[in-house]
């Protein structure tokens, strides 16, 4: 990794890390710019557009609902495909919650944030709507790398980029180890903006059950993990069947997946 860096510093985006580097059981690694996953691109400046195609990324896929795209679109150069595949027609997730909003769901209990984060991820991962949205994704991941790197991205590039990335890594056979750490790495890549959020929230004294949700929505845990996981292990067999059986991802996708962004 001597010249590669897992986490890429954007000034105007955050959540921003390169999947290249890790390694698979069978000891072959992920190819750098290649797979970035992120938070959304809205405020990004012409200067980062071109900074992100200098990287190599030629594809865009928004894992946003209708009304998180109208309110926040991606600023991109003409040269990105963009592909948008809703994992959720709304945010479910609260990335974009406006503050009145949020008080009002968040400042009665403080596990209220928490506890929506838990019911979040076990819609991930039964939704009928988010299967196929993961499904589309991989299919895309198959079609799209002939022309350069995808970057793949959500809100705050978490919770439904989270999910993507568990999938992805699953079928290139990286270790559930790594998988769990890319996973929890949000918090570390997503600082600036954690910070933000709480220092907002203290500033205008919107109190501390309040302060305990924004916390559990801006941040990756290893509970809403867990529970994607052991909802896959015990629901559908196992991240093999669930991946092939519900998320219907085929050997030959795999086999290409593998072909496009392993090296040995």
């Amino acid at each position: 990794m001597a010249n590669h860096q897992r986490i890429l510093a954007f000034e105007n985006g955050f959540n921003f890390r390169d999947l290249g580097g890790y390694r698979t059981i069978d000891g072959e690694s992920l190819k750098w710019n290649n797979l970035v996953r992120s938070a959304h691109l809205s405020y990004f400046t012409h200067n980062e557009q071109r900074k992100l195609y200098g990287y190599g990324i030629r594809t865009i896929i928004d894992f946003r609902s209708t009304s998180e795209v109208a309110f926040y679109p991606d600023q991109l150069t003409s040269l990105m495909n963009y592909i948008r595949i809703p994992v959720f027609e709304n945010d479910l997730t609260e990335s974009n919650i406006s503050i009145a909003e949020a008080r009002k769901s968040f400042s009665k209990d403080p596990q209220a944030g928490f506890n929506r984060m838990m019911e979040v991820y076990c819609q991930f991962v039964t939704d009928e709507k988010a299967q196929e949205a993961f499904h589309t994704f991989i299919k895309k991941l198959c079609l799209h790398s002939a022309q350069g790197g995808v970057l793949f991205h959500c809100s705050a590039g978490k919770d439904r980029t989270g999910l993507g990335a568990i999938y992805l890594l699953s079928l290139l056979q990286v270790p559930v180890d790594i998988i769990y750490q890319d996973y929890i790495l949000t918090n570390k890549a997503s600082t600036k903006r954690i910070k933000e959020r709480l220092r907002y929230a203290i500033k205008n004294n919107l109190g501390d059950n309040y302060l305990h949700s924004i916390y559990d929505l801006s941040t990756a845990n290893r509970c809403y993990y867990d529970q994607a996981i052991s909802l896959i292990n015990n629901k559908y067999g196992g991240m093999t069947s669930y991946l092939k059986d519900v998320l219907q991802i085929s050997d030959s996708m795999v086999e290409q997946l593998r072909y496009l962004y392993l090296t040995k």
